[in-house]
């Protein structure tokens, strides 16, 4: 059995809640005494087998956590929650409150309740961002959600602009999208770390979304750069895993495929 499958088995079996009880599978707000943990629907792997499409909503993905990222039905905008509202991010970078009967294949959400803050300075690229960030975690080997606050000198952000053909490939999907540039802004990052060898369950590295200051743009984050920033951090040991219920999840066979890391996944040089 490869290495990856043998990884997937042991993770699912041993730190994957795919529960009934959480509250982004139930609108009924119960599960609130549960251990801390990141709420996900859906898998990177879902979206790299081509399925598109999900049947969790804004409304319940609110009912979990208040900051998040992810990607809405037929990959039609990136969604980015901060501080408890959820952002539509159009093609060109637009961004929208998402109405509470939008649904997405894929979204990670947390209560944000930070621990630590750290104060960066002179981050030049999402590749240093990501080695600043990793030199201040207490162990790779966990989860961590990042919010960070204040002016941007620049930020390189990658919109979803929404697929026609639904079998298309997804990393051939990811080279096509629009990509637009942000100098001297202000706004707001939040994302999820994710350590490699938990790759095939959520999106490995550093997956940062970014909203400005009157989040009327926003988009995936690709690149960045930035003078002094405080990011607040909060660690989890834990993820609650809810699998799509969609007829073409339930009956496709699912390939093992390891997923973009979380900047850079278009394929951008800055980022890498």
């Amino acid at each position: 059995m490869p290495i990856q499958r043998e990884l997937l088995a042991i993770v699912t079996a041993t730190s994957l809640s795919v529960a009934a009880q959480t509250a982004m599978a139930h609108e009924d707000g119960h599960g609130e005494d549960a251990p801390k943990a990141i709420q996900q629907y859906g898998l990177p792997l879902t979206l790299m087998n081509t399925i598109y499409e999900g049947e969790i909503t804004a409304k319940q993905m609110k009912q979990v956590g208040d900051i998040g990222v992810g990607v809405s039905n037929h990959l039609n905008g990136e969604l980015t929650a901060v501080d408890g509202v959820i952002y539509s991010i159009a093609a060109d970078g637009t961004a929208t409150v998402a109405p509470d009967d939008l649904q997405a294949p894929y979204m990670s959400m947390l209560k944000f309740e930070p621990t630590k803050t750290i104060t960066l300075t002179n981050i030049a690229s999402f590749k240093a961002l990501q080695n600043a960030v990793i030199s201040e975690v207490s162990s790779i080997n966990s989860f961590y959600a990042f919010k960070a606050k204040g002016t941007f000198a620049y930020a390189h952000l990658a919109s979803a602009h929404g697929v026609t053909d639904e079998d298309v490939d997804f990393f051939e999907y990811l080279g096509s999208r629009q990509m637009y540039d942000l100098t001297n802004v202000e706004g707001t990052i939040v994302g999820i770390y994710t350590p490699d060898y938990l790759g095939t369950i959520s999106i490995p590295g550093l997956h940062f979304h970014f909203q400005n200051g009157d989040n009327t743009v926003g988009g995936h984050l690709e690149d960045i750069r930035f003078e002094t920033m405080d990011f607040e951090i909060q660690e989890f040991d834990r993820i609650d895993v809810v699998l799509p219920n969609v007829p073409e999840f339930r009956s496709k066979k699912m390939q093992i495929i390891q997923p973009p890391s979380g900047a850079g996944a278009g394929g951008t040089d800055a980022s890498k």
